[in-house]
């Protein structure tokens, strides 16, 4: 059963026409980035900074309490992060335009 489920999962990028890609990245350019938040470096409402990946710096303008609460909730959770490259050297800067995370992975016992 838990095969069936990961093959129609690995199904999902054929039917919907996606791959995986790697290459330079161009400042002003956007992308949808797969990963996980790995750290909230700024949690301010407004100005909220986490770090994808281990390695990219993300800012969000989210302004809602709430909201950030959800981030911190889902952090460690895979999801993608559609984001602008706002800088490339010498670290990799994003300004995150909308982030969609899947399924909760909450369980209920």
């Amino acid at each position: 059963m838990g095969n069936a489920k990961l093959e129609s999962e690995g199904n999902l990028f054929e039917e919907l026409g996606l791959s995986v890609a790697h290459g330079p990245v161009e400042v002003g350019s956007t992308y949808p980035i797969f990963g996980m938040i790995t750290k909230l470096t700024n949690e301010t409402p407004g100005s909220v900074v986490v770090e994808i990946n281990h390695n990219i710096t993300a800012r969000m303008n989210v302004t809602e309490e709430s909201r950030v609460e959800l981030l911190r909730k889902r952090a460690f959770e895979t999801g993608i992060f559609i984001s602008k490259v706002t800088s490339v050297e010498p670290d990799l800067v994003v300004e995150c335009q909308a982030v969609i995370f899947g399924k909760n992975q909450a369980y209920n016992a």
